[in-house]
C-alpha cells in the first residue's frame, strides 16, 4: 500500500437527489497518471469533485496518503497541502497578475511567510511552467495557453504529492494542447507528482494516460492501461479510442459539435 498516493472504494455520489455515481472504486499509484474517461455528461467532473471532498458523497470512503475519509468527512489541513488542483478553464482571477495568482496557495497556507520568500517560490514555479517572463502580467494579456501554465504554477505552489487536472487542455488549439499534455509529463518526471486528469481530449489522453477509468451510467465500464483499452473489444470503448483526432484548422468546430455538456 506504501506506492499508493490515492484510494477510493466504493464511492456513490450525486447532487440534488439524484445519484450520479455507484461504486466507484479504483486506485492511483505513486508517480502515475492516472485518467477519468467518459462521454460528456457522464459524471467525470461529479466525480473529482467528490474525491476532493468539494461535495459530500452518499456513501463510500477516500483514502489519501493512507488516510481515509468517510463519505461525509472533508479532507484536513495537512491533506490539502498535499494536494493540488488545476481547475477547467485555469479560473485565475482577472485583477491579480500571475505571479499573485500562483501565491495564493502560500498566502492561505502560510500567511506568516515573508513576502520575499513567497515570490521566490512563485518565481521558481513559474520557471517550472516556462512562464517567468509574465510575472508581473495579467490574465487578460495572457493567450489561453499561457493562462493555463499560470493556473498550473499555482497548482504546484506547495509542491503538491497529487495533483488533479479538470479537462486541462479543453478549448486549446492541438499545438498549444500537445505542448500543455509534455509539460504535465515533464512535472511529472521532476516533482514526482502523481495525477488525476478528467479529460475527453483523445491526442491528449494517448500522450499522457498510464491507467484510466472510463465512467459510464453511473459505473465503472473499465479500469486498465491505455493499451488495454486500446486494444479493448467493447463497443464503447472501440468507438472512444478510435475517434478521429481533430485538425488543427477545424479543431474548434470538433470541439463545439462533439463536447459541449
Amino acid at each position: 500500500m506504501d506506492d499508493i498516493t490515492l484510494k477510493v472504494d466504493h464511492l456513490k455520489a450525486g447532487y440534488d437527489g439524484k445519484t450520479i455515481l455507484n461504486d466507484i472504486s479504483f486506485d492511483v499509484k505513486k508517480g502515475e497518471i492516472r485518467m477519468i474517461l467518459g462521454s460528456s455528461g457522464c459524471g467525470k467532473s461529479t466525480l473529482m469533485n467528490n474525491i476532493l471532498k468539494l461535495y459530500k458523497s452518499e456513501s463510500g470512503t477516500i483514502t489519501y496518503f493512507g488516510k481515509t475519509f468517510g463519505a461525509k468527512e472533508g479532507l484536513d489541513f495537512e491533506t490539502r497541502l498535499r494536494t493540488g488542483v488545476l481547475f477547467q478553464n485555469g479560473a485565475l482571477l482577472s485583477d491579480l497578475t500571475v505571479a499573485e495568482n500562483a501565491m495564493l496557495p502560500l498566502i492561505r497556507s502560510m500567511p506568516y511567510m515573508p513576502r520575499k520568500q513567497m515570490e521566490a517560490i512563485v518565481a521558481d514555479r513559474l520557471e517550472k511552467v516556462h512562464l517567468l517572463h509574465a510575472f508581473h502580467k495579467y490574465p487578460s494579456e495572457l493567450s489561453g495557453g499561457m493562462k493555463r501554465r499560470a493556473a498550473l504554477a499555482r497548482a504546484i505552489a506547495l509542491k503538491p504529492e497529487l495533483l488533479f487536472c479538470d479537462e486541462p487542455s479543453t478549448g486549446l488549439d492541438p499545438v498549444t494542447a500537445r505542448s500543455l499534455d509534455e509539460l504535465l509529463l515533464e512535472l511529472r518526471d521532476t516533482l514526482g507528482v502523481s495525477m488525476v486528469i478528467v479529460s475527453h481530449e483523445l491526442e491528449s489522453i494517448k500522450i499522457v494516460c498510464d491507467r484510466f477509468i472510463y465512467l459510464k451510467d453511473g459505473y465503472v465500464l473499465m479500469d486498465g492501461t491505455l493499451q488495454q483499452g486500446l486494444d479493448s473489444d467493447d463497443p464503447i470503448l472501440r468507438h472512444f479510442f478510435n475517434r478521429q483526432c481533430p485538425k488543427e484548422e477545424d479543431h474548434n468546430e470538433y470541439y463545439h459539435f462533439n463536447f459541449i455538456d
